[in-house]
């Protein structure tokens, strides 16, 4: 009796799906550029402004311990609205040459892997963006939809003030952009060595 027992649990044990487990190093994964991009849109009183740029590197790293930390950079001079004067216009407001980057560093607690994919988890990075020089303390609402434990993309839209980072706002007919530059992200991450 006893031994039918045990036997009926170990069945039950095994029939219940296995937890994901991230090995004790982590997983350590690369963004891939040509499948991300970060995309800006700001507004002005007679038109809104968009521009697009792949990210120039990024990390992230999922610790055993629940742990998700990361580092996403982008070029300024890769930023394009498809007009080039407004974009050197841009390049020049945001002193590109002398600040050539805008970079976020972050990271969330309890991020649990999925034990079955696609899977999407929310995610908040709490974190720091540097821009124009100037560093802000930020959270950040993300999506990450994990379509394997190799491999997943992180969503999110957060806004960025101008005149945090003193960015002189560029006008047109006498009338400046709006102060909130709207970020939206499209972050393709994979597990490097894949």
């Amino acid at each position: 009796m006893i031994a039918r027992r045990i036997a009926l649990l170990a069945t039950l044990l095994l029939a219940l799906p296995a937890a994901a487990q991230v090995p004790a190093q982590g997983f350590i994964y690369s963004v891939k550029k040509d499948a991300s991009n970060l995309t800006y849109k700001l507004h002005h009183p007679l038109h809104e402004v968009v521009g697009k740029a792949p990210p120039s590197d990024g990390k992230a790293r999922l610790l055993p311990d629940g742990t998700l930390q990361v580092n996403v950079r982008a070029n300024v001079k890769d930023f394009d609205s498809g007009n080039s004067n407004r974009d050197a216009h841009m390049q020049e407001a945001t002193e590109a040459a002398k600040f050539p980057l805008v970079d976020f560093k972050g990271q969330a607690k309890g991020v649990k892997l999925p034990t079955t994919f696609p899977a999407t988890v929310p995610v908040t990075l709490k974190g720091e963006l540097t821009f124009h020089g100037v560093k802000q303390g930020m959270d950040v609402p993300m999506k990450v939809t994990f379509t394997s434990e190799k491999e997943a993309t992180a969503t999110g839209t957060f806004d960025v003030s101008l005149d945090t980072h003193k960015v002189e706002r560029p006008s047109l007919l006498m009338k400046k952009v709006d102060d909130k530059l709207v970020l939206e992200t499209t972050l393709k991450f994979v597990v490097e060595g894949k």
